[in-house]
């Protein structure tokens, strides 16, 4: 234990050294595992990244490569792995992991102020997400969402931190970044509200008629900023990429994810109905009552925790879980979705270590035993569906269990309980 006291109590520049390191070291263990597994660590969509630049790089669109379904954004990044060497994205996304650990850091110590305790406390929630298994194997394996997530916490970052002094040009900021985020993946809308919420005075409660409710939610000030830069940035490098690639890019980027159906792979309790009406195309109630029940949480959850800057963060991570959650398409990069908000709100947990360790378990048990059978459906092309499916039920629970009981837990300010106790504060 003393040796993991000393480690934690590294410099958190240490550690970011370190971090960068571990992935460095991943990823060059990448090139060896992939010559010779048969199940690769190289996700496939880095070798797609790859080869959208490539066309780009030939003076051609990135979407002529097939199954490039994401912005050109993307693949313009990835040029370096033409022209300079093919694990340059692969460290770039790294990297990007890297800043969102630091923008966590200063963001939780921002948010606690001048309390003793905030140094320490954010450094343990950086290195929650530096030391993160999942980031680390994500990134490393040349998935992009490390991207994206950075540029939402970036958002938050400027939306509570005064980082300018006029604080026009912090919301400003934000809302370009979070316009950036949505261009690149559309889950990030559901963020906007609770963001426009925390920026707004409330107090809208059970008792509150719906016309009063309705009419506290028209914009202030800051408000409307906000949304005027969300969409401004979205727009503006939306409508550059129609402009440089059609309705090929919408298509590709957007539509396409609208009308997925994805049969393989997917942890989503939606899997097997997927499966058996993949080639139907009529009107599907089961998943519009999927659709519509997520929304409501969606807005419960915008209504419960959003309208208070300090709960703001709770907020966009249990969306974040609802989301991926309830959605028809669920892959292991989905969970970056969340674990990525999870530092910011680590903290607030008022949680006996052994509870902790019984939802982690819960988590890893129920996800690994879902890719035991498709390892088997996969790999060995043994008909496990329903297997696969009854996993996939037990998944979705559990994922739903895991938040109610963080919902349940949830106390704003708790800080580890460092700020009761006293202890273990080294400010570093």
């Amino acid at each position: 234990m003393d040796r993991v006291s000393k480690f934690i109590d590294l410099s958190f520049g240490n550690h970011i050294c370190i971090g960068l390191t571990v992935r460095l070291v991943f990823i060059l263990y990448g090139n060896i595992h992939d010559r010779f597994s048969v199940v690769p660590y190289t996700d496939v969509d880095y070798k797609v990244f790859t080869d959208a630049a490539r066309h780009l790089v030939e003076g051609n669109s990135p979407y002529l490569r097939h199954t490039y379904r994401y912005s050109p954004l993307i693949a313009y990044l990835m040029i370096p792995n033409i022209i300079v060497g093919r694990e340059f994205g692969k460290i770039l996304f790294s990297v990007f992991d890297i800043f969102l650990a630091a923008a966590v850091k200063s963001l939780v110590e921002r948010q606690l102020g001048v309390a003793k305790y905030a140094s320490v406390t954010a450094k343990y929630c950086a290195l929650s997400w530096l030391y993160n298994p999942l980031s680390i194997g994500i990134s490393t394996r040349g998935n992009a969402d490390s991207f994206p997530c950075f540029l939402i916490v970036l958002s938050i970052y400027f939306l509570q931190s005064n980082v300018f002094k006029n604080s026009i040009t912090n919301i400003v900021l934000s809302g370009f970044f979070l316009g950036s985020a949505i261009h690149l993946r559309l889950y990030p809308l559901a963020f906007t509200f609770p963001m426009y919420l925390s920026l707004g005075k409330y107090k809208i409660n059970r008792n509150t008629p719906i016309k009063e409710g309705l009419v506290s939610l028209l914009p202030n000030k800051n408000q409307m900023i906000l949304a005027f830069s969300c969409v401004t940035s979205l727009l503006f490098i939306t409508y550059a990429m129609y402009l440089r690639y059609g309705y090929e890019f919408l298509f590709e980027t957007y539509i396409y994810h609208l009308l997925r159906k994805d049969t393989r792979h997917n942890f989503s309790i939606l899997f097997y109905y997927t499966y058996l009406t993949k080639d139907q195309m009529s009107f599907d109630i089961v998943k519009i009552l999927a659709q519509v029940s997520k929304c409501v949480l969606l807005f419960l959850l915008s209504l419960n925790y959003g309208c208070d800057p300090k709960t703001l963060p709770f907020a966009m991570f249990a969306q974040a879980v609802v989301l991926v959650a309830y959605n028809s398409v669920m892959t292991s990069q989905y969970f970056i979705w969340f674990l990525s908000l999870l530092p910011l709100v680590l903290k607030d947990f008022k949680m006996e270590p052994g509870k902790i360790v019984y939802l982690v378990f819960l988590w890893i048990a129920t996800q690994c035993a879902w890719l035991f059978f498709a390892y088997q459906l996969e790999f060995k092309c043994r008909q496990v569906f329903m297997l696969i499916w009854c996993q996939s039920v037990m998944f979705y629970g559990s994922n739903v269990f895991i938040l109610t009981q963080l919902i349940k837990y949830y106390r704003p300010g708790y800080a580890f309980g460092i700020n009761e106790s006293g202890k273990g504060i080294k400010e570093k």
